[in-house]
């Protein structure tokens, strides 16, 4: 062994030591791009905003297994996992990740040092720890990066709660939590939450557009899609609206449970608080980390970054994420979506102009008990009443009915897809009956009941948060 790798050896294995994790779950559209761009040059944190999902990939990957054959773990990272944005060559498919997700595809990494860095610490034996692989990775990219390590105290990843395996209607199990504390048993965890009405409109406005209309429906997938819904066998590639409701519920259900573990420092922090009151949360988050205050952060045009370069943002209205602009709902003008990286008002606002008085109603009634624990005002004073609640449901969601302005623009890109767009009234009324009909008999089985599972201890988990839990910045402002 060179000198050279005998110095990464070392600092790897001082790193190894000392470092915690911050694992940041986002159960719902809460923003994980955007914290990870808040911390991306912190001098104390490791992380990436190119990087994501880390354990959950890693669960899905290798089940609850701590010690991984060397080569198979080194070519996961490389192949599979997010961070392959940096190990790694910038060919397209890379730059034109590193675009949707906000990034500089022009970002210096010296990758192929970054890639003999990595392999060096990972493949030294047959067999290595999970631990030391995601510490491995994180090492390697900061060497890569040209960034100094000897600071660092914690890695911070942002991830999900379920696993891709798991089926929205059986639950998620929350066995990334598990992994995680396998690996780092004092580890910092994080809900990262937003108001369940902005997670609404944001995953269905993304959706509908991606897959071409409320229904993924085609003139060669009407038996298979209308099957699917009948027997509740929602995917993010069927119908969205009802799936991303189940998701909300079941995802906020696990998290519950997650929260009312007993020895767990688990925190909340709110999206809308980082936008309204991004130094005076950042100052809480800080505390509870026992890390620096970042200078940058007390600036009033302050700027996230991605891997130092400053962060263009993302998200479900952002054309540069969601390039579908001719589907059936309307993006963001890009000047718009451009001044909405760093922390701002109209992220937290933007729900109100995105849905319909009834698709308000719907959320709210749907999870006002979640709405209650994180301190999000309903609109509507009061529970609402079953006969509106079925009104709320039998009327269109926007995007469900889309104009003749929709199959227009389909036969402007081609013959095909306005024929595709042109079947699609056709196709309409047996999904829309079906869907209503399958989603009341979701609401009766109590599926979008009792969501705080963790019962009290969920519900006295401390806020990072400077207002007062029930009186939300979002709503007061």
């Amino acid at each position: 062994m060179d000198i050279d790798a005998a110095g990464h050896r070392d600092a790897f294995q001082g790193l190894c030591r000392r470092v915690n994790l911050i694992l940041a779950f986002d159960h719902g559209r809460a923003g994980n791009g955007f914290l990870a761009a808040i911390f991306d040059q912190h001098p104390q944190v490791l992380c990436s905003h190119w990087v994501h999902y880390l354990y959950s990939y890693l669960v899905t990957e290798f089940g609850m297994d701590t010690e991984l054959d060397a080569e198979r773990a080194y070519a996961f990272i490389l192949e599979k996992s997010y961070f392959r944005l940096v190990f790694q060559d910038a060919d397209a498919r890379v730059r034109a990740m590193l675009y949707k997700m906000g990034g500089d595809p022009d970002t210096p990494v010296d990758r192929e040092t970054a890639r003999r860095v990595f392999r060096d610490l990972v493949t030294a034996r047959p067999r290595v720890s999970r631990r030391e692989l995601v510490v491995a990775a994180y090492y390697a990219m900061a060497i890569g990066a040209g960034r100094d390590v000897s600071q660092a105290r914690y890695l911070m990843v942002a991830d999900a709660v379920s696993l891709r395996t798991e089926h929205v209607m059986r639950g998620f199990s929350g066995r990334v939590l598990d992994a995680a504390l396998a690996d780092f048993p004092q580890l910092r965890p994080i809900s990262l939450v937003r108001d369940p009405r902005a997670m609404f409109a944001s995953c269905r406005h993304q959706y509908v557009n991606v897959l071409g209309n409320m229904y993924a429906v085609a003139p060669g997938s009407f038996t298979t899609q209308l099957a699917r819904l009948a027997w509740d066998d929602l995917h993010m590639d069927t119908t969205v609206w009802s799936f991303w409701l189940a998701y909300r519920a079941q995802s906020a259900r696990c998290i519950s449970r997650m929260r009312g573990r007993a020895g767990l420092d688990f925190r909340v922090l709110r999206n809308e608080d980082l936008n309204l009151h991004f130094e005076e949360t950042m100052g809480l988050v800080s505390g509870w980390l026992g890390i620096d205050m970042l200078p940058d952060w007390t600036r009033p045009d302050f700027t996230p970054t991605s891997m130092g370069r400053p962060w263009k943002g993302t998200g479900a209205y952002n054309s540069r994420y969601q390039s579908k602009t001719s589907g059936p709902l309307t993006n963001d003008p890009q000047t718009v979506a451009d001044r909405s990286a760093g922390p701002n008002r109209h992220v937290t606002e933007r729900w109100r102009s995105r849905l319909a008085g009834h698709e308000i109603r719907l959320v709210e009634r749907l999870f006002a008990e979640e709405m209650r624990d994180l301190g999000y005002e309903p609109m509507e004073a009061g529970a609402v009443p079953a006969f509106s609640l079925a009104g709320c449901l039998m009327r269109p969601l926007r995007g469900e009915l889309p104009g003749l302005s929709w199959i227009v623009r389909g036969f402007r890109e081609s013959v095909r897809e306005g024929l595709r767009r042109l079947c699609y009234p056709f196709f309409l009324p047996p999904f829309y009956v079906v869907s209503r009909w399958r989603f009341y008999r979701l609401i009766r089985s109590g599926l979008f009941e009792n969501i705080l599972e963790g019962g009290e201890a969920a519900k006295k988990t401390p806020f990072l948060s400077p207002v007062h839990r029930g009186s939300g910045p979002c709503d007061a402002a």
